[in-house]
């Protein structure tokens, strides 16, 4: 009669620990009962917003309850919704193409078209943006079409003709792009909202008739972006902007306006430099986020070793009321066995957590070293630009020194050259221009001057120039064809700047500057 009431106060343990168990499972969003369809829905909500933080719950909870088993067709949307989540908040790529493949050989099982198409898509994506590999990311976006072709989705057609734009462009094909950008526009047709979504299109169409030469069609673009740009939020609009710039500084260029195109090039750094500066906050935010989402995991799982606990010690407890003292020798040992378990795979978890954020920490770093080096080459090419119009400005005095000896020599000669001349020095900014070099200059080599100053202080500007040219390793034959004078003249301004520096006839120039 004892020991059937201390079973039946045992089993009442069992249910309302098990209950309040399946309880807490079934508070959030995700539950036992209801997880097939809220993973339809968060693959058919991805498809429209693109939005992350449903694949994040839907994530965590099939990692809490790793013993659901599911079907083909709904592993392979889960695989697929897995890898994008890899792309775009943990920016872990290679594992993300590899899960990619996985959810396509099961899209390819279930006949899936649809998934087909994405997983095709977003592969692509992953080929040219990550791995450079263009000619594969072309066959992958021209297989992406034929699925969303089949099935009439006309929204992914659009997004995957505009892929295949940049892609062709990284080919240099830019016939194909410009094509593939009509395409993508007649699709679009007049949806005002898709139009200011995708106006990057008309940037992409317009500096492809650059690179082809048709500088008229160019600028037909160039005018349609900007008023695309005027119509849009600011939002979303800093890389547009730097694209616009840098258009319209080739357009410049084109027509010789060179003052403009230097304008428009700071423009389009600027808007670079904001751009990659979000990129960097945007990076650190997702370590934090991934780092508070493993705490929060580590979290759960410790509440469900907990719960997992205290039922052990009611059934051990139970059986020691019922079996005695033999049995409770058997309980302690196995209780010793299960923590030892429990401890064993616990630091197994912590060793994997510590590995992947050591992971994470070494993919963050090439990203700011890639952004670094990124911001340094605009750097450098803007001050490549302010060099080549300085040795216009060069041009443009020595042809108005010839009209004025020409003149000097023809008493006669009409006003219209004195005209041309009057033209030609206003095109000539020597201070601003020589301003602008040094800046660019010394963000390469900072206190580069300051120090050659310190060395050789009745240096002129031109022997300033002359002392870049040497220490950016130009020969003597370059920069004679970049200032357009003979070589032997700069043989003779070096010979010149060695003289005033102090150095020998066999020193060298070079060793001396790279010093600084």
């Amino acid at each position: 009669m004892v020991l059937s009431r201390i079973f039946s106060i045992s089993l009442i343990f069992f249910i309302v620990f098990i209950s309040s168990s399946k309880a807490q499972e079934g508070g959030g969003k995700f539950t036992d009962v209801n997880y097939q369809d809220k993973i339809i829905e968060v693959f058919n909500n991805f498809k429209e917003t693109e939005n992350t933080s449903e694949i994040e719950s839907m994530l965590m909870f099939l990692k809490k309850h790793d013993r659901i088993k599911l079907n083909d067709t709904l592993n392979s949307r889960v695989l697929y919704l897995k890898g994008v989540y890899h792309i775009l908040s943990l920016h872990r790529y290679k594992e993300a193409d590899t899960i990619l493949q996985k959810s396509f050989k099961l899209a390819i099982k279930t006949k899936d078209r649809l998934l087909q198409g994405f997983v095709y898509n977003d592969r692509a994506i992953l080929a040219n943006y990550i791995y450079d590999d263009y000619e594969e990311a072309d066959i992958l976006y021209k297989k992406a079409i034929q699925c969303f072709e089949e099935i009439g989705n006309d929204y992914k057609l659009i997004e995957t003709y505009y892929n295949l734009t940049v892609n062709s462009r990284e080919l240099f094909r830019y016939h194909e792009a410009i094509e593939y950008a009509q395409k993508c526009l007649q699709l679009i047709g007049e949806d005002e909202d898709l139009l200011l979504y995708y106006k990057r299109i008309y940037y992409l169409i317009a500096d492809s008739y650059i690179k082809l030469k048709d500088f008229e069609k160019a600028e037909e673009y160039v005018n349609v972006l900007e008023k695309k740009l005027e119509k849009s939020n600011l939002k979303n609009k800093v890389r547009t902007y730097a694209w616009f710039h840098e258009a319209r500084a080739d357009l410049n260029v084109s027509k010789g306006e060179f003052q403009e195109a230097v304008t428009n090039l700071k423009k389009s750094i600027l808007s670079w430099r904001e751009l990659n500066d979000a990129t960097v906050k945007s990076i650190d935010k997702s370590y934090k986020r991934e780092l508070s989402l493993e705490k929060e995991l580590r979290k759960d799982k410790d509440v469900i070793i907990k719960d997992q606990r205290k039922i052990l010690l009611v059934s051990f407890l139970a059986i020691t009321l019922l079996f005695g003292l033999i049995f409770l020798l058997i309980f302690f040992f196995k209780k010793n066995k299960t923590k030892n378990n429990q401890i064993s795979k616990l630091n197994q978890e912590l060793n994997n957590l510590i590995t992947e954020l050591k992971d994470n920490n070494i993919d963050l770093k090439e990203k700011k070293i890639e952004i670094e080096n990124l911001l340094k080459l605009n750097e450098q090419s803007l001050f490549s630009r302010v060099l080549k119009i300085s040795t216009y400005n060069d041009t443009i005095r020595r042809i108005s020194n010839d009209i004025d000896s020409y003149m000097d020599g023809n008493p006669s000669a009409s006003g219209y050259l004195m005209t041309v001349r009057k033209k030609l020095d206003t095109l000539i900014s020597e201070e601003e221009l020589w301003s602008d070099f040094k800046i660019q200059f010394e963000k390469i080599r900072p206190e580069f001057f300051n120090r050659l100053k310190e060395v050789a202080p009745d240096l002129s500007v031109n022997d300033l120039k002359h002392c870049t040219y040497v220490v950016s390793n130009l020969k003597s034959k370059e920069v004679a064809q970049l200032i357009n004078v003979s070589p032997r003249s700069v043989e003779t301004t070096r010979y010149r700047i060695k003289k005033k520096i102090g150095l020998e006839k066999d020193d060298s120039l070079y060793d001396l500057l790279a010093s600084l």
